[in-house]
């Protein structure tokens, strides 16, 4: 009775420690599969915010350019106005844009 007895603890003790083992396992898959799941969301997450600047980056480009044009076109309808009113005659267009976009041109 006591080999029996014996017999049924130490198939507890293995059954337990399978179990153990088992949870250990699992646990352990479960965290690696969530680990590379974030992983992997991180990855997209950086690879859509690198798209996304670059477009903003274009967008902010194409402003600045546009916003540089409209600087040109009034540079030289101020210098225009203030030349006529200056020198009271004709103003030579080609001459003040070539001025214009010599002096833009210097400062950037």
């Amino acid at each position: 009775m006591k080999s029996e007895a014996e017999a049924v603890i130490a198939a507890y003790q293995k059954a337990l420690a399978d179990a153990r083992a088992t949870a250990q396992a699992t646990v352990k898959e479960t965290t690696d599969r969530l680990t590379a799941e974030a992983a992997e969301r991180q990855r997209l997450a950086g690879i859509e915010l690198a798209q996304r600047t670059t477009e903003a980056e274009k967008a902010i480009d194409a402003a600045k350019q546009r916003a540089l044009g409209d600087l040109r076109i009034v540079a030289i309808d101020v210098a225009r106005a203030a030349i006529a009113r200056l020198a009271g005659g004709d103003t030579n267009e080609a001459e003040i844009a070539a001025a214009v976009d010599a002096t833009l041109g210097a400062r950037a």
